[in-house]
């Protein structure tokens, strides 16, 4: 984001609420991802229908964030508890749209009228696809502790496409992605199977990041094991002084830290540089 832009003027600017409101559909949409995927259902039911008693959904009881509020995290046909996962999904989704934008702001207003920035356009789009993308695998591997191939492997098999459309990314930095990716944390893998005979990660993991590395070049695979690692360490304190219940063997998905990590990088990253570059 540039650093004139202010938080009033965001929240002023009536493309934020547009970002926000085209985020939150997405999110919706993620929702069924997240269900339909692991159960090998995705094209089965052309509609919503409740998890508990099987009956449809009313397209009014879909509005994405305020139904679950309006129904009080409650189906309407049966009374079950609605998981605050759907509202969440969509309201991050929702909310990263929006910060996606104001980094890569691909409408100026001049004089009342909008200019398109082609660029700053592909940039918005490679963005909100991939994080698209990890957010439905990172809720998925909290679930079910998995990272289908459907989305892991479709996004390796797709960069040369990225690379076609992104106007930033070379096809040599994404090749070297794809393979130092995969490589690293297969190398990781195998290593503390060696150490510790068992394992510790999954290959869903290790294709997660080659697709990182394809879709963000590969010097994002670094960065993103590092913030990845962090917040993963963090997250796994706070759990166990939360339980109460030390257990370092505990499985702990590490998909969604790994997708947090390369979010951090994609809008951050060259923020965090400059305050390393500024600090030595």
């Amino acid at each position: 984001m540039g650093n004139n832009i202010f938080i009033s003027e965001i929240l002023a600017s009536p493309i934020t609420w547009l970002m926000f409101l085209l985020g939150s559909f997405i999110g919706s949409f993620l929702n069924v991802c997240i269900v339909r995927i692991p159960l090998g259902t995705f094209f089965k039911n052309a509609r919503s229908v409740c998890p508990h008693c099987g009956k449809g959904i009313p397209a009014y009881h879909n509005i994405p964030i305020l139904s679950w509020f309006i129904l009080r995290g409650r189906a309407s046909c049966c009374k079950s508890s609605i998981s605050s996962r759907y509202m969440f999904v969509e309201l991050l989704t929702a909310i990263l749209f929006v910060i996606i934008y104001w980094k890569f702001p691909f409408l100026t207003n001049e004089n009342g009228f909008y200019i398109l920035d082609h660029a700053n356009s592909l940039r918005f789009l490679h963005a909100a696809v991939f994080c698209s993308a990890l957010i439905a695998c990172s809720f998925i591997d909290l679930k079910y502790m998995i990272i289908p191939d459907s989305i892991s492997l479709s996004m390796i098999l797709i960069t040369p496409l990225v690379v076609i459309i992104h106007p930033d990314l070379k096809s040599i930095d994404a090749a070297i992605g794809v393979f130092a990716g995969g490589f690293s944390l297969y190398a990781i893998a195998w290593l503390y199977f060696l150490l510790r005979s068992e394992v510790g990660m999954g290959m869903g993991d290790v294709k997660l990041l080659a697709g990182i590395g394809g879709w963000l070049g590969y010097q994002a695979i670094i960065p993103t094991i590092f913030y990845g690692s962090i917040m993963g360490s963090v997250f796994a304190i706070l759990a166990i002084i939360a339980s109460g219940n030390i257990n370092l063997k505990t499985a702990i998905p590490f998909g969604p830290f790994l997708a947090l990590g390369a979010i951090i990088h994609l809008i951050l990253g060259s923020y965090i540089q400059l305050l390393l570059a500024g600090a030595a």
